[in-house]
């Protein structure tokens, strides 16, 4: 009775013994997928705030490139104001 209750035993701390390595393998590709889902988030934030500087810089930049033309268009309509006077004067 004795060996049976020892076999027994035997065979309980075997399955203790696979099933704490399998634990042990289970947490380890759980830390593995946790790191990669924390990197791959990273990422996301890291590209939605570089998109959003770009964004930024893009609308500085429409809104320089407006102005600029703006003043190109102000300066177009002088110098023709010029060149007409100017040829007006030459004229007389």
């Amino acid at each position: 009775m004795k060996d049976i209750e020892n076999y027994k035993l035997l065979r309980v701390q075997e399955s203790l013994q696979r099933l704490d390595l399998a634990l042990s393998s289970l947490e380890s590709v759980a830390d593995k997928v946790d790191a990669q889902v924390k990197a791959a988030t990273g990422t996301v934030g890291t590209a939605a705030a570089e998109a959003a500087a770009i964004q930024e810089k893009l609308d500085r930049l429409t809104q320089d490139h407006g102005t600029l033309k703006e003043t190109a268009n102000r300066v177009a309509t002088r110098l023709d104001q010029a060149i007409g006077r100017l040829s007006a004067t030459l004229q007389d």
